[in-house]
């Protein structure tokens, strides 16, 4: 496997848990809504937030707390979609600028994400996630 395809496979992969953990919280907040109510939902929101991953075999000082996660995973989204620039070149289309701003505005979001998860930027946050994903498989066709 050369360079090009190893990269574009690592991005693949790492956008897949980055719609992993958007989807994570999306269920979240739609389940804590439905069985506590909206105050409750909150509290328990911010409980989730606080959580260490992964949960088990590592050692609790060695754990991440879950927004760091999704920091490293947009980090790590960016890079390999840098390298990926850089091995084949910019393309410079419409749609490459839509997947850079929806990517811009899921950076935007995760901030106050990381401090106090919320319903409303959950499911912003979720819809950013799942159309950066149809504009990425409509631009390499």
């Amino acid at each position: 496997m050369d360079l090009i395809r190893a990269t574009a496979f690592v991005h693949i992969i790492f956008s897949i848990l980055l719609v992993g953990q958007a989807l994570y919280w999306m269920i979240m907040v739609t389940a804590l809504n439905k069985r506590h109510g909206a105050a409750e939902a909150d509290r328990l929101l911010q409980a989730a937030n606080r959580a260490r991953w992964p949960h088990v075999v590592v050692p609790h000082s060695m754990r991440l707390p879950l927004p760091w996660i999704a920091w490293l995973t947009l980090a790590a989204i960016a890079g390999t979609g840098a390298i990926s620039l850089a091995l084949r070149g910019f393309s410079g289309d419409l749609l490459w600028w839509i997947k850079l701003g929806l990517f811009v505005a899921i950076a935007i979001v995760q901030v106050p994400l990381t401090r106090r998860p919320a319903a409303g930027l959950i499911r912003i946050n979720f819809a950013l996630v799942i159309s950066a994903i149809v504009i990425s498989g409509w631009a390499v066709r």
